[in-house]
């Protein structure tokens, strides 16, 4: 008869490997296009422009956006470009598996401006137009130009708020961002060989790859994968609560050679990137900025720095090539002499607090701090909190990478944790068995 605690060893070592395999695949689950559905094929006149599917901000075209079999029409596409007029179509049905449907939106000029303004519940989110420098809500951004516009609102303990909005010529637009508080929340971890691609999840530049996305809402994200010289990449992954979903992307080479792509680099970085007009983007540290599949021809690449001019390049695309945009931003006076301070974290999707005021989510920029000391508090739930301090001289630019570290209080388990605890457990029971008795006292 072989030993109950020696028999115990085999069913423990076959659960602790599984407790290390990833907690979920996420690659087999993305709807790609022409695989488990049909797809909208949208692109534009002038391309890029921001494209919004039944109200959801999704990219830039062209975009190739997978629409499962499940989704309930009729669908809504609309097509914006600040400085034009929106288009707007609706499509009844779905499309068949592998079917794709193209739509081409002929965009008409405007060259008025209006008036946006933006509220929150609960007051006082931080909000950002098209990745440029923060205001408190209630907001009112007059004089804007007519077109689209990425707006965005930030409020620690809450979800992020994301919604493309169309400003009418000579009109006014209210945006109010209902914030959702974080529950149900889960984590995308991204990872794509060759590393270093562009992560937009929803239309929004999350980093580059290898990362890690905290505090997503759980359920089913649309997210775009570019890197310069490759195809983008889409898919829709579904992020389970109080989990690590796992999303390991092999890119492939463009075999079409009839767009080329634009990389942006900055020093300082932080800056946010628009080309002809539309927002892609805020420049990382140490990797750059990819805008890919753009038509060949001259383009305008534009990037603003708060605190800084802004640096405007007139970039010739060719087809099949890269074309690099470095630029070095010349700062402007300030009167008490400022600096800036770029943060991100792993996971991403911290809350950032310097001198316990509310400044966004993880990455970010602050391009404009006062110079001297500063309290720096990054925080997540289901993490330990970071503190540090910063002393920070004007024109400086500091740079801050935090691992957070799970807090191991209300941090549910993983299949992973679970399936090893459950081993621990069952060692602790067989070998309790196989124990003699223990004598009287």
């Amino acid at each position: 008869m072989i030993p109950p605690e020696r028999s115990a060893f085999p069913f423990l070592l076959l659960l602790i490997a599984f407790s290390f395999a990833p907690a979920v695949s996420a690659l087999d689950q993305a709807n790609q296009p022409g695989r488990q559905s049909g797809s909208f094929l949208i692109e534009s006149n002038p391309s890029p422009a921001e494209v919004t599917i039944d109200g959801l901000f999704i990219g830039e075209s062209p975009l190739n956006y997978p629409v499962s079999p499940s989704s309930i029409p009729p669908h809504t596409i609309t097509v914006s470009k600040t400085g034009y007029y929106p288009w707007t179509t609706t499509y009844p049905g779905n499309p068949q598996p592998g079917e794709t449907i193209r739509f081409l939106a002929t965009l008409e000029p405007s060259t008025a401006v209006g008036t946006l303004t933006v509220t929150s519940s609960p007051p006082g989110a931080l909000i950002t137009v098209d990745g440029g420098s923060g205001q408190q809500a209630p907001w009112t951004y007059r004089d804007i130009r007519a077109g689209s516009h990425v707006v965005q609102a930030f409020l620690s303990g809450y979800q992020p708020f994301t919604s493309l909005v169309d400003v009418p010529p000579g009109g006014t637009t209210s945006v109010h961002a209902q914030l959702a508080t974080l529950a149900d929340v889960g984590s995308l971890q991204v990872k794509s060989t060759p590393g270093g691609a562009d992560v937009y999840i929803e239309g929004i530049f999350k980093g580059f790859t290898a990362t890690t996305i905290g505090n997503l809402a759980a359920g089913e994200h649309f997210i775009i994968l570019k890197l310069a010289g490759y195809q983008d990449w889409t898919g829709t992954v579904t992020v389970k609560a109080n989990q690590v979903t796992i999303l390991d992307v092999p890119l492939q080479v463009k075999s079409a050679r009839t767009t080329g792509d634009v990389e942006v680099v900055s020093i300082p970085p932080g800056a946010s990137v628009s080309l002809d007009g539309v927002f892609q983007g805020v420049t990382q540290a140490g990797n750059p900025l990819d805008i890919t599949g753009i038509s060949p021809g001259s383009h305008t690449v534009l990037l603003r720095l708060e605190n800084y001019k802004d640096a405007t390049f007139a970039v010739e695309v060719r087809a099949g090539e890269i074309s690099p945009v470095n630029a070095t931003l010349i700062p402007v006076s300030s009167p008490g002499g400022s600096g800036a301070v770029q943060v991100s974290s792993d996971p991403a999707g911290a809350s950032v607090l310097v001198d316990n005021a509310f400044q966004g989510i993880t990455p970010l920029t602050i391009p404009s701090l006062p110079s001297g000391n500063h309290s720096l508090l990054i925080r997540m739930d289901g993490y330990q909190d970071y503190q540090s301090s910063l002393s920070l001289s004007p024109g400086q630019a500091i740079q801050v990478q935090v691992s957070l570290s799970p807090s191991g209080r209300n941090v549910p388990l993983s299949p992973a944790g679970a399936a090893l605890a459950l081993g621990l457990c069952a060692l602790l029971i067989l070998a309790r068995r196989g124990r003699p008795p223990r004598p009287p006292e």
